[in-house]
């Protein structure tokens, strides 16, 4: 009987810690920070943090003169069809599309995409 009453306290236990784990990352998406809904978000879910993106492309967004945002979406999802944002980022290094604002210097793609971000979150 001490066996049983054993195994059960273990086997709740371990329901007990998936369950408050399952909790845990759960509450954590649900309670993040959200924003606002734009024709944008498939571009810009793959920003870590886009309060920090706002930022930056506010910056960007000031050092450039007129920016068209469905054109900029247009040209970065058109990167993006066979490659990767490393691999975008890395190709714009590597052929001289650098962008620099307040200090900032960027690959071209990820400047663009803090600059969507910015005008996403206006």
């Amino acid at each position: 009987m001490k066996d049983l009453l054993t195994r059960r306290y273990i086997l709740v236990g371990a329901g007990g810690a998936a369950v408050l784990a399952g909790g845990a990352f759960e509450a954590s998406r649900l309670l993040g920070k959200r924003y606002a809904p734009s024709a944008y978000d498939d571009l810009l879910k793959h920003l870590e943090d886009r309060d920090q993106a706002v930022a930056i492309g506010e910056s960007v967004l000031a050092e450039t003169g007129a920016f068209d945002s469905k054109a900029v979406a247009g040209k970065l999802r058109g990167r993006l069809v066979h490659a990767t944002w490393e691999q975008a980022a890395s190709e714009d290094a590597a052929a001289g599309r650098i962008l620099e604002a307040h200090g900032w210097v960027l690959p071209e793609s990820l400047a663009l995409l803090c600059a969507l971000a910015a005008k996403a979150s206006v």
